[in-house]
């Protein structure tokens, strides 16, 4: 049985079992690199002439060196890379080749082109990240915030999740930190190394890959599935938090492999203290039948949503506030409202979204966390305008002009896949704004002073796309107040619509359909002096 491993994008190893993988292949580790003392040239071109190789190394392994390259026909660098194997394995791997050229996706690096060298080269040319390795990236940082860890965890999943799409699904079977890039300027994280992937028609048999990462049924010969790049994403989980590489412990890989085939974890699981990045790990290092998906590991509580509230914009006395909760790992869903400094709180604020279902009740404590933070950064605010720590509207972090989406749906996304959302919601709060310049516009429908209130809320409901059980709570409070015709609402001031008890937002749909923007009786707005005006 031939077990493979390297390290890709390093010039050494610090794990002493993995000096015997190093003495397997030394003919081909031992390249002395000469770049080093040599100016960048050209050394060598692809028979197609389009990608010249050049003589900078950038990594290698025991059985694998990366260059810097060229592609002459787009002007920028990429990766040159020199794979030892077989003109059987090559030829064995031409179809999954053509495959891999077609894989796109902003989490993958990208696969250009590939042929068979020298009959003991596989080369193949790829994207090229210069940020280095995702382990490189944890050493620097020794212990990532779990934050940190989610935003990397969600983008390699997304990356998965596309290639076991494919039908049959591409199997990467060499997971692991060092085949994961990472831009540190933007901590965009690709999935690298996509030359020991294979598609899956039946099981698979070959084993091939890093042995610490290595899922048990990988080494026996019952086959196996796309779900060992899940067995190998936890592991590099494991090591993302603990910052040990698994099985550390172990002195060779015959010891590894003793562990893993008996089912043995790792020595440091044990000082994972985070109970739901343990459980995740375990749901993906679990035996084959009960493991995760890729799907199902992107949807574990560990990797929900993280909300957090960024200021768009605000006023010269920095007490009418555009605020923005934004959904990070959710593309472009964000929840904008208008803040009102003098009058509004953050909790009493935070408790109208989730009476009103913008948000869900887990978010309460850190959306309310997040709006006092902002209201004390501001209360230190200078003349000198120190916004430090505050985001702008220039900012790449917030998702600016976002489109209104009904809050019901909004309510359905954040309980659904990442890959599933987009847009985003404006909530409409009373006096928290000099104008009503951000409400949402309905046309309103004439209605006879006998109609029954339930048309009205009905009507209403349903053009917010709000459910029925959010319908009947508004009628009950209606009823509540002896509102039995749409002609008992007509003429009231505000402060009899306040004693309705509905929430902000409902009294402005109601009051927008029965009436139309601008047309309701007795409105008062707040001008940026304070004064109360009515319309």
């Amino acid at each position: 049985m031939s077990v493979r491993g390297y390290q890709s994008g390093s010039e050494g190893s610090d794990h002493p079992h993995e000096e015997e993988h190093e003495r397997n292949f030394s003919s081909f580790a031992e390249y002395i690199d000469h770049s080093k003392h040599d100016p960048e040239k050209v050394v060598d071109v692809s028979p197609n002439g389009r990608y010249a190789k050049l003589n900078s190394v950038l990594g290698k392994g025991a059985y694998k060196i990366v260059y810097k390259g060229i592609d002459r026909e787009e002007g920028y660098e990429v990766a040159w890379n020199c794979f030892q194997t077989t003109k059987q394995e090559y030829a064995e791997l031409s179809q999954e080749v053509e495959i891999l050229k077609l894989v796109r996706h902003p989490n993958i690096i990208n696969f250009h082109d590939c042929w068979y060298s020298n009959n003991t080269e596989f080369i193949f040319i790829t994207e090229l990240m210069t940020s280095g390795t995702l382990r490189e990236y944890i050493r620097k940082l020794q212990s990532p915030n779990l934050k940190v860890v989610k935003r990397w965890c969600r983008q390699i999943l997304k990356g998965l999740i596309y290639l076991h799409s494919y039908d049959p699904p591409i199997i990467h079977r060499d997971i692991k930190c060092d085949n994961i890039f990472i831009n540190g300027a933007h901590g965009e994280v690709k999935i690298g190394d996509m030359g020991t992937a294979k598609m899956k028609a039946g099981m698979k048999y070959t084993v091939i890959g890093t042995p610490e990462f290595m899922a048990p049924e990988m080494y026996e010969e019952q086959g196996y599935s796309e779900k060992v790049d899940i067995y190998a994403f936890g592991m590099c989980l494991l090591e993302m938090v603990t910052g040990e590489y698994p099985y550390c412990e172990c002195k060779n890989a015959a010891q590894i492999y003793k562990k893993v085939t008996q089912g043995l974890k790792p020595d440091c699981l044990a000082k994972v203290t985070d109970p739901e990045v343990l459980s995740l790990i375990n749901h993906c290092i679990a035996p084959e039948h009960e493991r995760y998906s890729a799907q199902e590991a992107i949807e574990d509580p560990f990797l929900g949503v993280e909300p957090e509230v960024v200021v768009l914009t605000t006023n010269e006395a920095k007490n009418y506030l555009t605020l923005q909760v934004v959904f990070r790992g959710m593309d472009k869903l964000s929840v904008k409202f208008e803040f009102n400094a003098d009058t509004d709180t953050a909790e009493e604020v935070v408790n109208e979204m989730i009476e009103e279902q913008v948000l869900p009740q887990r978010y309460q404590r850190i959306i309310t966390h997040d709006i006092n933070r902002i209201l004390r950064e501001l209360a230190g605010t200078t003349d000198k305008k120190d916004n430090a720590g505050m985001h702008t509207p220039s900012s790449p972090m917030i998702y600016t002009n976002p489109s209104y989406a009904t809050v019901s749906q909004l309510a359905l996304d954040l309980g659904a896949p990442e890959s599933h959302t987009t847009g985003g919601t404006t909530l409409n709060r009373k006096n928290s704004n000099p104008e009503y310049s951000s409400e949402v516009e309905l046309p309103f429908k004439e209605y006879a002073p006998d109609a029954p209130i339930e048309d009205l809320v009905s009507d209403t409901a349903m053009a917010y796309h709000r459910g029925p059980d959010k319908a009947n709570e508004w009628l009950v409070k209606l009823k509540n107040q002896d509102i039995m015709t749409v002609g008992d609402l007509r003429d009231l001031q505000d402060s009899d619509w306040a004693g309705f008890e509905l929430t902000v937002f409902a009294s402005r749909a109601l009051r927008n359909r029965l009436f139309g923007k601008n047309k309701r009786p007795g409105t008062i707005t707040r001008s940026p002096g304070g004064t109360d005006e009515g319309n």
